[in-house]
């Protein structure tokens, strides 16, 4: 995982993020985060993925050895983007930014958070 801090997120990787949260809903949709100089910049599916109307996750034994991969990010497919006791389980064992994103999965839609559970802001460049 990376040390450094990050700070943004690009436009293009929000918008697929959306979009991938759209057409998969109802059920949640789920991926890595990879970012460089502090801006997360691709996605990363990753084989194994589990889906449902309730729950998203990915075996963490899959990621590859890779100090890029910084987090996580997935929808819930009601108007909440506030992470359930499931997602802080997550959030704490793995990666340092996790993004949560809702119905209707637009600009306005997601949230990111740290190891803790907290929110914390991105900027989209």
């Amino acid at each position: 995982m990376s040390r450094k801090k990050i700070w943004g997120i690009e436009r293009e990787v929000l918008e697929m993020v959306n979009q991938a949260s759209q057409q998969t809903h109802p059920l949640e949709f789920v991926a890595a985060l990879r970012a460089e100089d502090g801006v997360i910049y691709e996605l990363l599916l990753l084989p194994g993925s589990i889906s449902s109307g309730s729950s998203a996750t990915f075996p963490t034994f899959n990621l590859p050895i890779d100090f890029s991969i910084v987090g996580s990010v997935h929808s819930h497919p009601g108007p909440s983007n506030r992470p359930s006791r499931a997602d802080l389980h997550l959030f704490s064992s793995y990666g340092s930014v996790h993004i949560i994103t809702c119905a209707p999965y637009d600009m306005a839609s997601w949230r990111s958070y740290d190891r803790q559970g907290r929110p914390i802001e991105l900027r989209v460049v």
